[in-house]
């Protein structure tokens, strides 16, 4: 069969252990050939012989990627699964529908089914922050924007259960929110999207149109909340009027558009790019306590992270922007 009629998922997030709803295939020399039948169940030792040997995919037919998206959502809810287990299949779901969001068309349909993977990632995130992080370490994707996106969401809903306790709906759209806050990047150029140096003008122009992209595609999607929507299309204002792309200040952005932000920026600066390293969580503190004056919602940021750096040893330029391509500090000094 041609190449179209297969897609590829991470061999990772093939459920273990239990009978298969659809063949399994196996790209070799340019060929799909059948690893897995209908029915038959791929052990855990299996995949991790596989994973030593390293093997990346297994491919599935173009028809069933419906029974594979309920199959992983069906997996998470086993009573027998360990946390980590249960992480990675959450974690393996929410980054395959984020990936369907950004290629296929039926934008409107997907975002609205968004909303069980959320209650997952609300269900499995404690209120300890380091929860999230070993939730998204778990596992990792050379996808910078899909992967961001389910990052966002995670920690999204972490800050927000510091700041405002259990109230399930606010998490709910918290993390609804950040997970499609780069929905608008689908509308960018992908060149724009990829490029490892500095946007010139008018790159940087046509990136900062992505929040309203998303408000765009979003538009008639009933069952994304307006608040969630609000995080879309708030997640790079300032509180001091130096965001986009309306530049709104203060008690006019939202509350959960101001964890998104913070999430936001915190993630893009921990995560490995492919013309940066990840910074350590500690350096990008120390960078965002340099931007947050007017920046940042100061209590929430203290929420984040109780013990703020006192050592601000980086220098970060005026009106720069983390999550752009080409971002780069220097030592102070």
């Amino acid at each position: 069969m041609s190449a179209s009629s297969y897609f590829a998922v991470r061999i990772q997030s093939v459920p273990v252990d239990r009978p298969l709803p659809f063949d399994v295939a196996l790209l070799v020399a340019g060929n799909y050939v059948v690893f897995k039948r209908e029915k038959d169940v791929l052990t855990l030792d299996r995949l991790d012989s596989l994973i030593q040997k390293g093997l990346k995919a297994f491919y599935i037919s173009e028809e069933h990627r419906d029974q594979y998206r309920a199959f992983l959502k069906q997996s998470v809810q086993q009573d027998t699964l360990s946390a980590d287990q249960r992480g990675r299949y959450i974690k393996e779901s929410a980054f395959n529908h984020i990936t369907d969001l950004f290629t296929q068309p039926n934008v409107g349909r997907l975002a609205e089914d968004s909303k069980g993977l959320v209650e997952d990632m609300v269900n499995f995130i404690s209120s300890d922050i380091s929860a999230a992080v070993r939730l998204m370490g778990l596992s990792n994707h050379d996808y910078y924007t899909y992967n961001h996106c389910v990052n966002v969401s995670v920690y999204s809903i972490s800050i927000a259960k510091r700041v405002v306790g259990d109230d399930k709906n606010l998490l709910m759209t918290a993390g609804l929110g950040g997970l499609l806050h780069d929905l608008g990047k689908k509308m960018v150029d992908d060149k724009i999207i990829n490029k490892p140096g500095k946007l010139d003008e008018s790159e940087w122009a046509e990136m900062k149109r992505h929040p309203s992209h998303g408000i765009e595609l979003l538009k008639g999607v009933a069952n994304v909340s307006e608040e969630a929507k609000r995080v879309v299309h708030e997640h790079h204002e300032h509180l001091d009027g130096t965001g986009y792309p309306r530049g709104l200040t203060e008690e006019n952005i939202s509350q959960l558009s101001r964890i998104a932000a913070i999430a936001d920026v915190f993630d893009a600066l921990t995560t490995k790019r492919s013309y940066k390293e990840a910074m350590t969580a500690d350096l990008a503190l120390d960078v965002m306590l340099k931007m947050s004056p007017g920046k940042f919602d100061p209590t929430i940021f203290r929420y984040f992270e109780k013990r703020i750096p006192t050592k601000q040893d980086v220098e970060v330029a005026k009106g720069t922007d983390p999550c752009a391509p080409g971002f780069a500090i220097k030592k102070a000094g």
